[in-house]
């Protein structure tokens, strides 16, 4: 059995098992997109391919930077929110925040809340996406351990100044959702991410510590 660090959050852990059509969750008046296709997320062996920079990235820093690290998060993962809160800080001082090297996000849901969390942070528009993912994996014990996972997200959605009306709304979006579950079925089909986070650092997955200062030296000898 293969085994995962303490920076991994694997498939095995919260399979996420969606239909073939939008669903409304139980208890909820919200409509949560589904997978368009039967087997979406399942596991298949992945092409040799290296994820290069698209338009529709969100990206920190300079998209001209001569560092290019791409990540793969689900923003239910632990080990995602261990990452952004230890080592994310000093990559975005040292890095992101100076043009050494720029960071694109990218979804990968793991669960119905985490692509809930997901379709909240795209809700929130370009200019704030990286605020508020900075705040949905800051509060991750908080909002996955509430009663109602989604009346939680409601929350932060409106102290973030998006109303629930504009929620739903992006909740209800189906080429939203659709946008979103694409990029983790590309993910895995065409890049083997099966793994949360996963980095690519110049189109190479880089599956050793990642700690600021592993990173740092790491990147350092890319330079």
């Amino acid at each position: 059995m293969r085994r995962y660090n303490s920076t991994t959050y694997s498939m095995d852990d919260r399979k996420l098992n969606l239909t073939r059509r939008h669903f409304v969750a139980a208890g909820s008046a919200l409509p949560i997109a589904a997978a368009a296709t039967t087997g979406l997320f399942s596991a298949s062996t992945a092409r040799a391919a290296e994820p290069e920079l698209l338009e529709t990235d969100h990206v920190l820093g300079d998209r001209n930077a001569p560092i290019l690290i791409i990540e793969y998060a689900s923003m239910t993962c632990p080990h995602c929110a261990h990452f952004h809160e230890t080592a994310f800080p000093g990559l975005k001082e040292n890095y992101f925040d100076t043009g050494k090297a720029a960071l694109a996000f990218r979804h990968f849901p793991f669960d119905r809340y985490a692509f809930q969390a997901s379709v909240l942070a795209e809700c929130s528009g370009p200019d704030k996406f990286f605020a508020i993912t900075d705040i949905l994996f800051k509060r991750q014990a908080e909002w996955t351990r509430a009663e109602n996972i989604t009346e939680a997200l409601i929350k932060i959605g409106k102290q973030s100044g998006i109303s629930q009306k504009k929620f739903e709304a992006c909740l209800a979006d189906e080429k939203l959702g659709e946008s979103i579950l694409t990029q983790r079925l590309v993910g895995s089909t065409e890049y083997g991410v099966n793994s949360t986070p996963t980095l690519f650092i110049e189109g190479e997955k880089y599956e050793d510590d990642r700690s600021f200062a592993a990173l740092d030296e790491f990147l350092k000898s890319k330079m």
